[in-house]
């Protein structure tokens, strides 16, 4: 098996790498810049160390496969080489001298955090058969003295057999090195990174008091870290919704980014005195994914004021959902805790305080809708996100239509489960419900105010117009995701959003494809060409392997399809080399699935070109064939004996 060459990933100052709780799948080395590393403790946050060029970094929770012990924040511009954990830990047998660094840091770190334990505590003596009452009492003397600060942050029992010292040992010795032993484990779950919710200041009078009710419901929320701040942010109802939420994201994220915190909640009594209005603001700007079940600054939770803790359970569900796990962890996490104060929250809702307007009702009810499709989402359950689109069509018949953003938001929380059901199959749902609710939101968000919300909506519609066409035969749909794409792709750039851009652009050249091999139009196949091969410039080989892959595989099939309208040779031999680099990539990552329909479709080039010498003439049947609903350019199948290559599924760009 050929060595597999690191991905180089870039950070800009102030990113976070990895944070504290996360899996622990990729190992680095710093190729340039420094990191700094926290930890997370009753204090606050405490800095562990910083790392320069050619340190290693996250090491220690990929060989242990354990969640990472601290979070990683970039001090500068950076560049990583990453290792995948398999890869990392097949280089350690390969190359003992990085074995013998991380075990010589190792045990200076043992040694500097022995001699810190001997200056702080006394010396004590502790009989065996007091072990649990110590540890009740001294808990946290006893696990530092046991303690190794990692570069992962990652604290663990040092074990006679096994566990990291042995594994490095057995890599040394060519060995595997034995299991991990049950204390290692239980200490990898103990240290699995808690999320941190912020509570900001409530401005105005009463604030405090409805500030205290709205902790009381939080503060106890299971495996969540809850932190008051001082400060409030500020909000104007004066001004246009635009502009006052603009305002205060603007303030609100710094505050996320400074604390490491997963979730910002704000707000305070409404200037009626009625109610208490309840925001929230995550860390993800406009410019990320559209994600189901999102939050936007635009939702907001109205609670009585005075609110009794019959409340506690409705905004404790809209919180927890809010804060988006990080990883599969805390994804399995939520959906154990969240299903049932989701159907006991429900029961809330069906008695709704007297004299709500409509657009409070519809934002209470969104909220709730965004609940239902954070389970759906997590659990995979269909049916949680069909409640949730009921929910959002419950939510939009409340609302004035001059709420405009609302109606934005609302509309685009509904059309990403209707389009999650698509993707699944699911609740009978036309792709064009999901088409009409997109479109619906493109009333409110306008270009010139919301460029990335706007751009996101199109990218949106090119997939499902996609969808649409792939079902129904109908051109002028695929016409219509051309167009969307190529909408989307007017404010997505490859220096602001490359990775956006790059899938976009990925899209595109697989809808053009499909549009030139059933209009026959190889200038159009061209530029299916040129699309595929500018996503390549951002999605290298070395960043993202994956998805250079995908995109090679999706190159070779408008350069085979190009060969089949133009009878251009050389198309044909480009191909089959693009399919060869993806395959080989899919095989070296064990994406077994994708290398398996890649090398199909490399036989098929092979077996064409061993053709060209018998057959001087273009295939006159060709355009007759029947096709596939998964193909590409109208010549696909999945059959192993069809000439035309097998597409891999568009990403539906749900997160």
């Amino acid at each position: 098996m050929a060595t597999m060459k690191p991905t180089v990933q870039r950070f800009e100052t102030g990113d976070v790498i990895f944070r504290e709780g996360d899996d622990s799948a990729t190992a680095y080395i710093i190729a340039d810049g420094e990191v700094v590393l926290y930890k997370e403790s009753a204090r606050g946050l405490v800095h562990l160390a910083t790392l320069g060029k050619g340190e290693l970094l996250g090491e220690m929770g990929a060989v242990e496969n354990d969640p990472r012990g601290a979070t990683a924040v970039a001090k500068s511009n950076i560049v990583l080489h990453a290792f995948p954990r398999k890869a990392f830990v097949r280089k350690l047998m390969e190359d003992p001298d990085m074995t013998v660094r991380i075990l010589i840091r190792l045990s200076r770190r043992l040694r500097n955090a022995n001699d810190r334990i001997a200056q702080l505590e006394p010396a004590v003596d502790v009989a065996p058969e007091d072990t649990d009452s110590a540890s009740s009492a001294g808990g946290a003397a006893s696990s530092r003295s046991t303690a190794l600060a990692t570069s992962d942050g990652a604290g663990g029992e040092v074990e006679r057999s096994g566990g990291l010292i042995g594994r490095l040992i057995g890599a040394l010795r060519g060995g595997g090195g034995g299991p991990r032993g049950a204390g290692a484990a239980l200490a990898g779950a103990a240290r699995t990174r808690q999320p941190v919710l912020l509570l900001a200041g409530f401005p105005g009078t009463g604030g405090d008091e409805q500030r205290a009710r709205v902790l009381a419901a939080l503060e106890t929320l299971p495996g969540v870290r809850v932190r008051r701040l001082d400060k409030s942010v500020p909000y104007s109802p004066e001004l246009d919704p635009y502009t006052a939420l603009s305002g205060a994201a603007a303030i609100g994220r710094p505050l996320l980014r400074e604390n490491l915190a997963d979730l910002l909640i704000w707000g305070g009594p409404d200037p009626t005195g009625r109610l208490v209005e309840v925001r929230f603001l995550t860390p993800w700007p406009s410019k990320e994914v559209e994600r189901i079940g999102m939050m936007s600054p635009q939702n907001a939770l109205y609670l009585p004021l005075d609110f009794e803790d019959s409340w506690h359970v409705l905004l404790r569900a809209v919180a927890l959902s809010a804060m988006e796990p990080r990883t599969e962890n805390q994804g399995k996490a939520l959906v154990e805790i969240l299903p049932p104060m989701a159907e006991e929250a429900g029961a809330l809702l069906s008695e709704l305080p007297y004299g709500l307007s409509g657009l409070e009702t519809a934002h209470i009810v969104a909220c709730y809708g965004n609940v239902l499709a954070v389970v759906g989402a997590w659990a995979n359950e269909p049916a949680w996100m069909e409640h949730a689109a009921a929910a959002y069509e419950e939510a939009i018949r409340h609302l004035p239509r001059n709420a405009d953003a609302e109606w934005g938001v609302i509309h685009r929380s509904l059309g990403l489960v209707l389009q999650a059901l698509v993707e699944r199959g699911a609740g009978g749902i036309d792709p064009r419900q999901a088409v009409d609710a997109f479109k619906a939101a493109l009333d409110s968000f306008q270009r010139d105010l919301y460029p990335y919300d706007w751009a996101g909506l199109k990218n949106r519609l090119g997939i499902l117009c996609y969808r649409v066409h792939m079902a129904e035969g109908d051109p002028a749909a695929l016409r219509d995701s051309i167009t969307a794409f190529q909408a989307a792709l007017q404010v997505f750039s490859p220096a602001e959003t490359p990775d956006r851009w790059g899938e976009i652009m990925h899209d595109l050249a697989q809808v053009l494809q499909v549009y030139g091999g059933q209009e026959r139009k190889g200038e159009v196949i061209e530029r299916a060409v040129e699309a595929a091969r500018a996503a390549l410039q951002v999605r290298t080989l070395e960043r993202v392997p994956l998805l250079w892959a995908a995109t090679q595989n999706n190159l070779g099939s408008a350069l085979f399809l190009l060969f089949r309208v133009t009878r251009n040779i050389g198309a044909l031999h480009e191909a089959r080399e693009a399919f060869h680099q993806s395959a080989e990539t899919y095989e070296q990552h064990g994406a077994k699935r994708q290398a398996d329909i890649v090398t199909r479709n490399m036989r098929r080039v092979e077996n064409m070109i061993d053709r060209q010498g018998t057959r001087t003439v273009a295939d006159p049947d060709w355009s007759a064939r029947p096709t596939h609903g998964g193909g590409m350019g109208g010549a696909a199948t999945d059959s192993e004996d069809s000439d035309g290559p097998e597409s891999l599924p568009m990403d539906g760009n749900l997160r």
